[in-house]
């Protein structure tokens, strides 16, 4: 007589226990591993809204203090305003052309001291508020220049990429040596 009933040995079930318990760990290792992900990624190892503006406003601030804003027309939108101390400027590719570019070049240094900033996000703008003292040292006689200045920016997230939109700088002068 021939059994129709197929028994699996022992040996094999026991096989196939030990496959599914190898699969059910890879599947619980990748959902903890995408949990890990996820946890790094919101704890602040992704850098924020928030950080990025920062970044944005450093690096504009790093140029100026090199006395080099070469490439800092990308961290502005194409039709962005710049308007500093009660004067109307333009878009920045204007502003640096006509007034910051010629400027920088009349300076021996430029330095940035007290820097704070507030930075309030309401997506896809960020709108921030700088405080800082700066001071100039004029290249044609060496003569310092020490003010205390604001500025507010409005960025603008633009295909992932924070950009200053529009951007009002002030001063008033603290001593001149």
């Amino acid at each position: 007589m021939k059994n129709n009933n197929r028994v699996i040995p022992l040996k094999n079930n026991t096989l196939m226990k030990k496959r599914k318990k190898a699969v059910s760990n890879k599947i619980i290792k990748v959902f903890i591993l995408t949990l890990l992900s996820s946890m790094l990624m919101s704890s602040g190892y992704a850098q924020s809204d928030e950080e990025q503006v920062k970044e944005v406003l450093k690096k504009y601030h790093e140029a100026i203090e090199a006395l080099d804003a070469t490439g800092t027309e990308s961290l502005f939108a194409e039709n962005s305003s710049v308007f500093e101390s009660g004067g109307v400027e333009g878009t920045y590719t204007h502003y640096l052309e006509h007034h910051l570019g010629p400027e920088l070049k009349d300076f021996k240094s430029f330095v940035f001291n007290d820097y704070k900033v507030d930075v309030r996000i309401d997506i896809p703008y960020a709108f921030t508020t700088e405080t800082y003292t700066y001071k100039i040292v004029l290249a044609e006689d060496g003569r310092e220049i020490e003010q205390k200045g604001v500025a507010t920016s409005i960025l603008k997230k633009m295909e992932g990429t924070w950009k200053i939109i529009k951007s009002h700088s002030s001063a008033r002068r603290m001593t001149t040596k």
